[in-house]
């Protein structure tokens, strides 16, 4: 089974070298970077992540910034990530008793880091796997709040001026922050989800019919016929072709 990694590190330089230490034990592990604590709720929401590399200090600006401890405090609320190995790398020196007795914590690495202990370290951390869902997920964040929402239930994304407005199977419309679609579908990583013009998503599960020649799309429970842009038309037909 692939392995998620979850790299929380602000410093861009150190998470791609945490990145590269990681393909050198594990070539196939879906690798996710986050350099902030909204970034990583969204991944820790929509995937089943199986190792966290997490930095405690993730906001230098802040005296005594503890902020890759709270996530992990909020991170051990979540069933599925009860027991799940988190390697701390930081130049926190105080911290090890808390990390490792209230958090489970697998590992602590002072900063400048060996590379051979971050390496063995997450060896140890790759035996262990996160129960997976069968829920899919996506997130939408708004100011630090993550909103899971369950692909079944999800008809179609359709960005209106600088909104997000997600479509929902039983009528409702949530409304988030803009996003581009190419950040939201790089966000989401699902495989039903696929850009139909410049401004929407659809879910390809619900799909009724597709009239090319007039290049529009007709779903399930929506009455109104949605554009297939011409620059989209192969990519929205390639989904049917699997």
């Amino acid at each position: 089974m692939r392995k998620t990694v979850l790299i929380v590190e602000d410093v861009r330089p150190q998470a791609e070298m945490l990145k590269k230490l990681v393909e050198e034990v594990s070539l196939d592990a879906d690798i996710y970077i986050a350099d902030n604590l909204e970034r990583a709720y969204t991944v820790l929401m929509e995937k089943s992540v199986d190792v966290f590399l997490i930095d405690i200090i993730l906001d230098t600006t802040k005296p005594g910034d503890t902020s890759g401890m709270h996530l992990v405090e909020r991170m051990r609320t979540i069933e599925k990530y009860f027991f799940t190995p988190v390697i701390f790398i930081t130049s926190m020196e105080d911290s090890t008793k808390y990390a490792y007795t209230d958090l489970n914590c697998l590992g602590y690495i002072e900063k400048p880091f060996s590379p051979e202990d971050v390496k063995r370290y997450v060896e140890k951390a790759l035996h262990f796997t996160t129960k997976r869902e069968d829920v899919r997920k996506i997130s939408f964040g708004t100011e630090g709040v993550v909103y899971p929402v369950k692909l079944e239930e999800l008809l179609y994304i359709e960005s209106v001026g600088r909104v997000i407005c997600v479509h929902m199977k039983d009528g409702k419309v949530l409304k988030f922050p803009y996003k581009t679609c190419k950040k939201l579908l790089h966000d989401a990583d699902a495989g039903c989800l696929v850009q139909c013009n410049r401004s929407m998503i659809i879910n390809t599960e619900y799909v009724k019919n597709i009239d090319v020649p007039n290049r529009y799309i007709t779903l399930e429970n929506v009455p109104e016929k949605i554009e297939l842009g011409g620059r989209f038309k192969k990519r929205v037909l390639a989904e049917f072709k699997r």
